[in-house]
Formats: structure tokens, C-alpha cells, sequence
């Protein structure tokens, strides 16, 4: 059982592995292919490396180096490295984390994975998601990665984390998603809605791409679990950081969407009273007059369960979710009332910048 387990699982990634890299269907038989492999390799697993070694020197021509420096409230300097990612080669567009440059004003050098060094420019920066967009020279970046869709994300889901942990730069891993919808809980970050994963990363890869097999961004990596890696990573998810960054680049600051409730905790007594199925989504535990919510007519003891169709895990996930649509979207909100679902068309206001 056990072997038949794990040869299904490679034949289905070298599937991922040939269809991902565009291999020709039309390749040479297998006997010319053996030719060129090492003595005693299998075909399955070499060609699984081969996309996974591809994959990461793409990444990798697309990840940078930070070395940041900036001024502290009682006049001194702190001095910080970290790592992050090119979105647009051409104009020379560059994500990272907030506490990796600190502050708008910061001194940042960037180094591109070929070893050039330039200045670089913080054009924006959002402590309470920890993103940060800098801008080095139009057209020096040789690679640029695209955003990808952190909704489809499952455990299980394979991925490559790529930074400069404990300054070993150019640094490759992969592993999986241990887990969506995480609440670390950690310093000044306001709006928690991780991505979990055990490819490795550590001090110095805060800012770097969590890719999947596409090669698309679907997170920022951004923590560990403690203080030293125990296996545990925490990542801004794509569709969280992409909202941040463009809102970043039109508005040069952070535009979020405002619903006007209060949210809580659905707990399984919660959902066994109001007859649910199982415990998800936020209980409404009061509405601002004359909000948003409000006009759309939601309740306070309402269950939101779902935002456009994506079902939410947890009041943090609602949050999350309504900050980083842009004011003046129009969203359907899937809710449990009277122990029946119901749907209400909201229109999201802006929520004031504190």
C-alpha cells in the first residue's frame, strides 16, 4: 500500500512537473532519454528534479537582497537585511516586508540574485499587513514574478520558498501548506490571516516569494514559529499582499474596504443553537449605524459564511478579507439567518486611516 502511495504521488507530480514546463509530448523515446541520465537514475524522479531545479533558478532571477538602515524615534540607526521579489521587471517594481525597510525614509540597497547592487526608493510601505513596495532602476531586473490565487490553496499543496535566511543568499526550499487562515498573532500586525507552510525560511528571508509549482506568488514569507526555525512559516497570502502592493502604487497609500461590524467567534455550541451544520464563519455581534452593513440590512447574531462565494474560516478571516477589497466594491455575502442561508449585496465604504 505504502509503495503504490508513493508512486502514485510521484507519477502525478512528474505530471505537474512535464505539463508545468511545457516538455514536449513529442520527446524522444525513452531508451534516448536514459542516455543522458546519471548511472541508475530513475527517469520519474530525475525529471521531477529537473522542473523543481528549473523552477527555483527562475525564482531565484527574480529574488533580491535588502540591506535597509533607517532612523529611530530617539535619533539613532538601525540597520536591517531581508529579502524580496520583482512584480514588474520594466518599471522596476520590488515587494517586501514593512519591517524589513521600516519606514518610508529608509536607506535600502538592493542586490539582484546576479550580484549587481542599486539604491532603492520605498515608494510605500503597510505596517499593519508588514508590506512594503520599493522601486530600484527601470529595466535592470532580469526576471519578474507573477502574482498567483492563494484562495485555491489546501494542505498539502506543494511549494518553494526562496530568500536569504541567516545571509545565505539565494536560498531554495520546498515543502507544503501546513495550513490556511493563521493567527500567530504576531507584533503590530493588525490584520492576521497566514498561510502555514514547512519549506524552510528563517532570519533574513522575511520578504522573500513562497511560489508554487507555477512559479506564480501566492505568499510573502514573513515569520517563524519562536524564535529559531521548529518548522513552522507564516506568509501573507498573494490575494492580501497584491491588494496592499496595487493600492500602494495608485493611492500611494493603503485604501481598505470598511463593512461596519463587529465580528465574532463562531464556536460548535454557537452553530449547533442557530442549527449549522458545523462551526465557520463570523457571528455579527453588532453593526455601526448607518455602515454599510447597515444599509445592506445585516443583523446583529447574522453569520457571514461566505464573501462572493469563498467561504470564511473565521471572524480574522472576515477582516482580512473586507480590508483588502477596494472601497466601492460591490460583494455578495452569503449569511445564516433563522437557521436558513440568505444572501445580501453589500457595497464596501473606506475605512479611515487611523
Amino acid at each position: 500500500m505504502r509503495d503504490s502511495v508513493i508512486t502514485a504521488a510521484l507519477l502525478f507530480a512528474a505530471g505537474l512537473a512535464f505539463g508545468q514546463f511545457e516538455l514536449s509530448s513529442n520527446a524522444q523515446p525513452a531508451a534516448a532519454e536514459a542516455a543522458v541520465l546519471p548511472n541508475g537514475a530513475d527517469p520519474t524522479l530525475q525529471a521531477i528534479s529537473d522542473a523543481t531545479a528549473k523552477l527555483a533558478s527562475e525564482v531565484l532571477d527574480a529574488t533580491v537582497h535588502f540591506e535597509a538602515t533607517r532612523r529611530t524615534a530617539e535619533d539613532g540607526v538601525t540597520a536591517g537585511t531581508g529579502s524580496g521579489f520583482v512584480i514588474d521587471k520594466v518599471r522596476g517594481i520590488v515587494v517586501t516586508n514593512n519591517h524589513v525597510v521600516g519606514s518610508r525614509d529608509a536607506v535600502v540597497e538592493v542586490r539582484l540574485h546576479d550580484g549587481r547592487e542599486f539604491d532603492g526608493i520605498v515608494l510605500g510601505t503597510d505596517p499593519l499587513t508588514d508590506i512594503a513596495v520599493v522601486q530600484i532602476p527601470e529595466g535592470e531586473a532580469v526576471n519578474e514574478l507573477p502574482w498567483g490565487n492563494s484562495d485555491v490553496l489546501v494542505p498539502g499543496t506543494w511549494v518553494m520558498a526562496v530568500g536569504n535566511p541567516l545571509g545565505e543568499i539565494g536560498t531554495t526550499s520546498t515543502g507544503v501548506i501546513s495550513g490556511l487562515n493563521r493567527t500567530p498573532d504576531l507584533p503590530d500586525i493588525s490584520y492576521e490571516n497566514f498561510l502555514q507552510f514547512d519549506a524552510y525560511i528563517d532570519r533574513g528571508s522575511s520578504g522573500g516569494p513562497l511560489v508554487n509549482m507555477a512559479g506564480e506568488v501566492i505568499g510573502v514569507n514573513t515569520a517563524i514559529a519562536g524564535q529559531v526555525w521548529q518548522g513552522a512559516g507564516y506568509a501573507v497570502p498573494a490575494r492580501m499582499a497584491k491588494s496592499i502592493v496595487d493600492s500602494l502604487l495608485e493611492n500611494q497609500r493603503v485604501r481598505r474596504g470598511y463593512l461596519g461590524v463587529q465580528p465574532t467567534r463562531v464556536s460548535a455550541s454557537d452553530a449547533e443553537q442557530v442549527g449549522l451544520s458545523r462551526p465557520y464563519g463570523a457571528r455579527v455581534g453588532s453593526v455601526t449605524p448607518d455602515s454599510p452593513a447597515d444599509e445592506a440590512g445585516l443583523r446583529r447574531g447574522d453569520i457571514i459564511l461566505a464573501i462572493d462565494g469563498k467561504e470564511l474560516a473565521s471572524s480574522a478571516d472576515l477582516r482580512a478579507r473586507v480590508s483588502t477589497t477596494p472601497p466601492g466594491t460591490a460583494v455578495k455575502f452569503r449569511i445564516w439567518r433563522d437557521r436558513r442561508p440568505m444572501t445580501l449585496r453589500v457595497t464596501l465604504g473606506e475605512l479611515p486611516e487611523r
